[in-house]
């Protein structure tokens, strides 16, 4: 009989150290999602304001090109800064977003405290 307590003692230990662990698992990956999608929305609405910041820079540096070069003209050098801008973002965009990202999802899924 003591063997039999002693087997269902150590069941239910291992029942319990098991359910602990889903559970750090699961507070582990809930801190890890809630961080990157904070980062991530941070990311978009410093985004956005720089697309409006920009875009008004343009319309401002347009109005000025039109006034002061002719219309046509000062058109088609804004809109070509932005072909380059863009042609460099193209370019770099494997640098410049999906090894941020990466970067970003193993700092916070692989903590140094768990080595």
């Amino acid at each position: 009989m003591a063997r039999d307590k002693t087997l269902s003692e150590i069941a239910q230990e291992t029942r319990e150290y098991v359910d602990l662990r889903i559970d750090e698992a699961k507070l582990k990956l809930t801190r890890g999602l809630s961080t990157a999608l904070g980062q991530t929305l941070s990311y978009l609405l410093i985004i956005a304001v720089l697309v409006i910041v920009l875009g008004l820079l343009a319309l401002a540096l347009l109005q000025w090109l039109n006034g002061l070069l002719g219309h046509p003209w000062g058109t088609l050098i804004v809109s070509g800064v932005f072909l380059i801008g863009l042609g460099v973002l193209v370019l770099n965009r494997h640098k410049l977003f999906k090894d941020l990202f990466v970067k970003l999802f193993i700092d916070l899924f692989y903590d140094e405290e768990e080595q």
